[in-house]
């Protein structure tokens, strides 16, 4: 059966699905609070001092590790004939809209979300800014290219029902927006389905900006976006034309004085788009039976909050530390010399008994507390994954073999999360390609190095230009990340791409003759 997708309906179920959010969101705020420490800003809900600030340690070491750079793409056809020159133009096109609109700046953003819990992409058609229409035609269509967007993890929500983020039924977000630029843009473009009279009637809401201590009145309005890929709006094209479920887009209206009613501003319109939809969720590993994922953070909280606890301790019992002497009071002088005298100053005491005074310590740190601090320590670095070698720093306590040993099992962590990184990229830049693939409104060049390679002059990609007859699908291409095109270029990352590239030469060079 499927959804029933009437106003409030939908509504309950973003309710539903908001809960659910904020219940694995929970513990955000006060993890990003002591990533920035109590000293970035005062506004900004910060906490108390953490000697032991593992939340930055962990992302400044693996953020570059994720994406260092932009990534770069192969694109193969398992078809031959026009499907390979499609190919080839798709991989160019692909990789110019990466370089043009700098991605890493935006993967930067979602690695650090996944880290933290869970990211999230949209991607979409917008015009292209950096490339005009044809001012002299009368008709001149304006130019497209695929548009990735962060989505924040608060204004991101997905079915809480399902098992995984690939089975959910709907997942959506919320948006904010100008009242008045809506209500023009409503007025302007008539055919893009929204209901005037609803977007007059919305309030005006400052929940954007709920952090801030005074909030100032932007008069923007709040709604939401839900994309159900099971139901096919009437109007609907159709798959075979690129249409895959429907986005309704809903808000509440307070015309009525009263409690809020939800209220659809906009017609439910065909997604343009491939049939995985517009979003792409970051997660690192997965949790039997739950949509949201699990980030390397969250599993060790808990030892994160009792490592830090245990740090502050020591630090106020180091605080309190007192060295006191106790004198004999018969002795005026004997005091004032004790106060007098430097570091290691001898005082020659006629007649001294040993009780005349007596050396005491009160408070400081304990042998038990360091012991733990140190096991405490070692517990969330093996957990986390992260040893010496990774900080730079080699301690020599362990023996080579240990240290190969750690250094192999944290490779691998680091390995993987490199790979479900890389995994959730390729299926944003497949979105983008096959917006490239499909959409005629996507029209730019391609530049000098596409020009080399295809040996065309001024090569330009136009979307929805492959051959319909070849019985060809965008199906049938393969995208890939190329190894190593994330990671920062030093001798080792060097080496390993001449070593690939000497066992290529190795494998084909008996076949060269033939």
């Amino acid at each position: 059966m499927t959804l029933k997708t009437d106003a409030a309906t939908l509504y309950e179920e973003i309710l539903s699905a908001e809960r659910l959010r904020d219940s694995v969101l929970e513990s955000y705020d006060e993890m990003k609070a002591s990533y920035h420490g109590p000293f970035y800003s005062k506004d900004k809900g910060a906490s108390e001092y953490a000697p032991e600030n593992h939340y930055y340690e962990y992302l400044s070491l693996m953020v570059p590790r994720l994406v260092y750079d932009n990534p770069r793409v192969s694109v193969k056809t398992r078809r031959q004939g026009t499907q390979a020159l499609t190919a080839d133009a798709i991989r160019h096109g692909v990789n110019r809209w990466v370089r043009d609109v700098n991605l890493r700046k935006t993967l930067s953003r979602i690695a650090t979300d996944m880290l933290f819990n869970f990211g999230v992409v949209m991607v979409s058609q917008q015009p292209n800014g950096g490339l005009l229409p044809n001012t002299q035609a009368k008709e001149a269509p304006v130019p497209y290219w695929p548009q990735v967007l962060r989505v924040p993890q608060r204004m991101f929500f997905i079915d809480p029902k399902a098992k995984h983020a690939s089975e959910a039924r709907y997942m959506g977000h919320r948006w904010i927006r100008d009242k008045e630029d809506l209500i023009e843009e409503a007025k302007a473009n008539k055919d893009a389905g929204w209901e005037l009279s609803a977007l007059t009637d919305l309030k005006t809401s400052t929940g954007a900006h709920e952090e801030l201590e005074h909030e100032v009145d932007r008069n923007e309005v709040e709604a939401y976006e839900i994309w159900i890929p099971e139901v096919d709006a009437d109007d609907s094209p159709g798959q075979a034309e690129g249409f895959h479920g429907t986005i309704y887009t809903l808000a509440l209206n307070y015309s009525s004085g009263h409690d809020a009613k939800p209220e659809f501003i906009r017609k439910p319109r065909p997604f343009y788009g491939p049939r995985w939809g517009p979003y792409t969720v970051f997660g690192v590993y997965n949790v039997p039976d739950q949509v949201y994922p699990l980030s390397p953070l969250v599993a060790v909280e808990g030892q994160i909050q009792d490592l830090n606890a245990q740090a502050n301790a020591a630090r106020i019992a180091s605080e309190n530390y007192k060295k006191l002497i106790f004198v004999d009071k018969t002795d005026p002088r004997l005091e004032q010399r004790l106060k007098d005298s430097k570091t290691d100053f001898i005082i020659p005491v006629s007649g001294v008994e040993r009780q005349r005074f007596v050396q005491a310590e009160i408070g400081g740190m304990t042998q038990t507390q360091l012991s733990y601090i140190e096991l405490a320590k070692e517990r969330l670095d093996r957990n986390s994954g992260i040893h010496d070698a990774q900080r730079g720093t080699v301690s020599g306590r362990g023996t080579a073999t240990e240290v190969s040993v750690a250094a192999e099992s944290s490779n691998l962590r680091t390995s993987f999360l490199k790979q479900q990184f890389a995994d959730a990229i390729t299926s944003v830049l497949r979105t983008v390609a096959w917006y490239m693939y499909y959409d005629d409104r996507v029209v730019f060049p391609l530049g000098k190095e596409a020009e080399d390679s295809m040996g065309v002059k001024d090569p330009w990609l136009v979307g929805g230009d492959h051959d319909p007859q070849s019985g060809s699908s965008f199906d049938d291409l393969e995208l890939e990340i190329e190894a190593y095109s994330m990671e920062r270029t030093s001798e080792g990352v060097l080496q390993k791409k001449t070593m690939e590239l000497m066992s290529i030469i190795t494998q084909i060079a008996p076949a060269m003759p033939q």
